[in-house]
């Protein structure tokens, strides 16, 4: 997803990790470079220009707005319960593009933005089929037009997929080749249908350049080096942040740590993510975005980046 620092006394080195890890999962796609990712809903809409210089600091290279709806008459485009795309024209918050725009203005660790489409217990990939069958997803259909005045509005360099529910694979194969059409680059979210997702992944003929593969919550059985292997890409592994009452459920900084470790070693992953920002804002001291992005820079390239502890504030 960034571009990777290419040290070139740090070569042999990385040859030697990669040739042993070569051995547990597919090699990663061209193109997906990018090692920390976090969900986020509505403070990153909402939460002003503190959120945005949270993000800048934390250590995550991509964010990503959660969750793109879209509506099956009208093909309008909902940020959560906001609305913000319709017929073709940006009509939400006038302020926004310009602080999503100061993510990636130095000094940053954000080089990628994304937009996440559908979620579980929504019909958003229903709605897309219909419209896709009903207009097409040439420059004329409401869902180019829409999705087109989306990237311009945000600056997204890519556009996730979190149909959990739909799993129509011509409908969304032509979805996708419309996003890529309009610059936006393909990540896949899965948490089950392995054979499904693997068949979006061929038909969009290589245009997919990451896969979230979500280990928590419904997915918490899911095994990377598996996915890894069914996907022919390594897929970068989610968990979900500390949440619920008293902040008691979900995973710590330090545990994220360990079991990123752990598919480092056994998996040979390239990334992780993080599920969820909201959570993070909540539970605060010491889970703190920071703290995970630390956890997850620390698994995946310890030999790069110094080892920080993830109970420590950056």
């Amino acid at each position: 997803m960034f571009a990777r620092l290419r040290l070139s006394l740090l070569a042999g080195a990385l040859a030697g990790a990669l040739a042993t890890f070569a051995s547990f999962a597919a090699t990663p796609a061209p193109g997906n470079p990018h090692h920390s990712a976090v969900f986020g809903g509505g403070p990153f809409y909402s939460g002003g220009q503190a959120v945005m210089d949270d993000l800048r600091a934390s250590g995550f290279d991509t964010v990503i707005l959660w969750s793109i709806h879209v509506d099956a008459k009208t093909g309008n485009l909902i940020l959560n319960d906001k609305l913000l795309v319709a017929d073709g024209r940006y009509v939400g918050d006038p302020d926004w593009p310009s602080r999503l725009a100061t993510l990636k203005r130095q000094p940053t660790g954000v080089k990628r933005i994304e937009v996440s489409i559908g979620s579980g217990g929504t019909n958003d990939f229903a709605a897309i089929r219909e419209l896709v069958a009903a207009q097409g997803s040439g420059p004329g259909s409401i869902l180019y037009r829409n999705f087109q005045a989306l990237r311009a509005a945000t600056g997204a360099d890519a556009a996730n997929f979190d149909d959990e529910s739909t799993y129509d694979l011509d409908s969304s194969a032509r979805f996708g080749n419309m996003l890529s059409a309009l610059g936006y680059r393909l990540a896949l979210v899965p948490y089950t249908k392995q054979s499904y997702w693997r068949s979006l992944k061929d038909a969009l003929g290589g245009k997919v350049d990451t896969i979230y593969l979500q280990v928590y919550d419904g997915g918490a059985r899911n095994n990377p080096a598996a996915w890894s292997s069914a996907m022919g890409m390594s897929v970068n592994p989610g968990l979900w942040s500390l949440h619920g009452k008293a902040c008691l459920q979900g995973d710590s900084p330090a545990v994220v740590r360990t079991k990123m470790s752990t598919w480092k070693a056994t998996a040979g992953i390239a990334g992780g993510f993080m599920w969820l920002y909201d959570d993070m804002q909540t539970c605060g001291a010491g889970a703190g975005a920071a703290q995970y992005a630390q956890a997850i820079e620390a698994a995946i390239r310890p030999a790069i980046r110094p080892a920080i502890s993830p109970a420590v504030g950056p």
